[in-house]
């Protein structure tokens, strides 16, 4: 029991160079593994609308997001993971990764139907951050790295904290969360099992209750110096559960690395990773006093208004009400500057529904087009993330349904679909009846590329697929980037 408690110093925390040398590494090569196997649909991903992928047409994202620019950026990208994997001029590298994840998982997040790649990339930017931060401080602050990590550790303890509260908040306490999840074939591996386990099933009633449960007592835990260790391996613990059961990516494995942050000096993961990692660094060479000195403002200035931007954000979200004039635009500038979001991964409202794709011939007949979790388009998380965001759009912002038509046409032309054929997008929910799970499809969305239209087909009148589930707290906000509520 003693190993999960650390004698650390109060306030600093502090990682030994094995440790950093870990992370550094290991997020290498997630950062390696996610952009191969976004590499087979980059044209899709990493180019705007005007040649054909995912990126809303606009000025700048034009010049970024082209077939020139993109195979520049891709390669800079798998050179910097190469960089920081073998420790060749890391901080360089670490920062050509933060600007890139920057750019695609946290400014497109709003222009763009892949959403950032939503949980997984949101995850691959906070985790690219914190070795460049970490490495910059080790390189030219070295003062200041107790307190780099301090801030990364509060940060992590409030992103578990904010999850794990929106659970409570948004069903899983209702047992209405993880067994949607691992019966929707767009998001569990073993969909077929689970799907013919009942709704009832204890397995569920304890999956639910230890998600939410997890996360809060972990993310305190986490703020304590004498418990730091032990939320974070508590994290880990459940993530490595939660990657046999959903398909997500490497946001899992990412977190796992995350919760290494919180492996102190002589803990036993510290020792594991000693005995494994070679430890290579550069010399300390300090910047300029000034600079060093900025730099700690900074990080102080940030860990002390963190709490109030997420009280923020609660209020905007859990009271459905915006600030007083400034005061919400200054919150929805710092909050998107720093890309802080309450994470909503895999809650009710995403997981109640999928989507299946079909190609409709001109005599009526359909070719499914989205065979989940197969193929090499549709078994991509990225792809999951995309069609999801596509269809949440019609509960986020009921009151805008061009916004979703746009989107879902700039969606449909990346298909491949003969001349004079339509696609349909097949809305199904994924309901309980007393001892299984039922998949019933409740609305049609046909889409006529060359036309431009979507004609939608209600199929179900007792569903409405722009209600937010019985246990959701969303509401309609005003625009994409806040949380702040539409005005009535």
């Amino acid at each position: 029991m003693n190993a999960l408690f650390s004698a650390e110093p109060l306030l600093y925390p502090s990682l030994s160079p094995a440790t950093l040398g870990g992370i550094r590494i290991l997020y290498g090569l997630l950062l390696l593994a996610t952009l191969a196997a976004m590499l087979p649909h980059a044209r899709r991903y990493f180019l705007s609308e005007r040649w054909g992928g995912y990126g809303q047409r606009h000025a700048a994202v034009d010049a970024v997001q082209n077939p020139v620019v993109m195979p520049v950026l891709l390669a800079a990208w798998f050179a910097a993971a190469v960089a920081l994997v073998t420790g060749r001029g890391v901080v360089v590298a670490a920062l050509v990764n933060v600007i890139l994840c920057r750019y695609f998982f946290i400014q497109m997040r709003w222009r763009g139907v892949l959403r950032g790649m939503g949980a997984p990339g949101f995850i691959t930017y906070w985790l690219g951050a914190a070795v460049l931060l970490l490495e910059a401080t080790r390189r030219f602050a070295p003062e200041s790295q107790g307190l780099a990590l301090l801030v990364l550790q509060v940060d992590f303890a409030f992103i578990m904290l904010s999850a794990g509260l929106y659970k409570f908040r948004a069903g899983y306490r209702q047992n209405e969360g993880m067994e949607l999840g691992m019966v929707n074939p767009e998001w569990g591996y073993w969909s077929r099992f689970w799907s013919q386990v009942s709704p009832r099933s204890w397995w569920f009633r304890i999956f639910n209750q230890t998600a939410w449960g997890t996360e809060v007592v972990a993310g305190a835990l986490m703020v304590v110096p004498a418990t730091r260790f032990a939320g974070g391996m508590l994290i880990l613990a459940s993530f490595i559960f939660i990657a046999t059961q959903i398909r997500l990516g490497f946001l899992c494995e990412m977190v796992m690395v995350c919760c290494l942050l919180f492996a102190y000096p002589g803990s036993v993961v510290d020792g594991w990773l000693a005995a494994v990692v070679p430890v290579a660094f550069a010399p300390s060479t300090p910047a300029p006093a000034p600079l060093r000195t900025l730099l700690a403002i900074v990080l102080w200035g940030y860990l002390l208004i963190l709490p109030f931007a997420r009280a923020g954000l609660a209020y905007n979200f859990y009271r459905k009400k915006a600030l007083p004039g400034a005061s919400q635009r200054l919150l929805e500038a710092y909050t998107n500057f720093w890309g802080l979001i309450i994470w909503r991964v895999f809650s009710v409202d995403i997981t109640n529904f999928f989507i299946q794709i079909y190609e409709q011939g001109s005599e009526g007949s359909r070719r499914l087009l989205s065979s989940w979790g197969r193929g090499l388009r549709f078994r991509q998380v990225a792809e999951s993330i995309t069609v999801t965001s596509l269809f949440t759009t019609l509960k986020y912002y009921p009151g805008q349904p061009e916004l979703f038509r746009e989107r879902l046409l700039r969606y449909a032309r990346t298909l491949a679909s003969a001349p004079g054929s339509l696609l349909v997008f097949s809305y199904l929910r994924v309901g309980k009846q007393p001892e299984r799970f039922v998949f019933a499809p409740v609305a049609e969305y046909v889409v006529d590329v060359a036309r431009g239209s979507v004609t939608e087909r209600v199929l179900d009148p007792s569903f409405s697929v722009h209600a937010p589930a019985s246990t959701s707290p969303i509401h309609e906000g005003a625009r994409p980037g806040t949380y702040a509520p539409a005005r009535p």
